[in-house]
């Protein structure tokens, strides 16, 4: 007995070669930009749980913690983007370095994300004291990717140490700093 052979003819694999490459050319694209508005997200919640982690440091210890952003040589700069530390501030100078002791350091790899510190007070550093509040600050971090306004958040911090997400309260697709208006990029 002999079996038939059966199998795709070349017509039939290249019908569904491009079915598959059209599908792809429509799905990439929102799969790239899910993944920037994931990345977004993990970089809001780093900088949370740094915030939230100084702090608690700052009552459990009863001592001054600082966050300021840095260059690669643990610097304290002005420029939040390249990225940032947390250190036991002991002499209260909000600068690194001496007895200081660090808590968590991010520098960052992303070219696209751009991140702002704008504070009542000092404005280049935040400061928290062994109360749990603020150095007499209450400020805005403002997060911009890729200069797109979508993909823009903040956080809201209040001298009490409160911590608030922007949100996108009218649906535009773009989130609201603390006046209601549109983040800008």
């Amino acid at each position: 007995m002999k079996r038939a052979i059966t199998g795709f003819t070349l017509i039939e694999l290249l019908i569904t070669i491009s079915i598959i490459s059209i599908l792809f050319g429509y799905a990439l694209p929102s799969f790239a930009d899910l993944l920037e508005k994931k990345k977004v997200d993990a970089n809001v919640q780093r900088l949370t749980q740094v915030l939230q982690l100084s702090r608690t440091k700052a009552i459990t210890e009863n001592i001054k913690v600082t966050l300021c952003p840095v260059n690669q040589s643990l610097v304290c700069s002005s420029n939040w983007s390249s990225g940032y530390i947390s250190f036991i501030d002991k002499n209260g100078d909000r600068q690194y370095g001496g007895d200081d002791e660090l808590l968590f350091e991010f520098y960052s790899q992303d070219e696209k994300a751009r991140l702002s510190w704008r504070a009542f007070g000092h404005r280049r550093s935040l400061q928290w004291l062994e109360t749990g509040i603020t150095n007499h600050q209450n400020g805005t971090f403002e997060l911009c990717y890729d200069d797109d306004d979508k993909k823009s958040r903040a956080l809201f911090l209040t001298k009490a140490g409160r911590i608030r997400f922007s949100k996108d309260t009218n649906g535009d697709g773009i989130h609201e700093n603390s006046r209601g208006a549109a983040i800008s990029c």
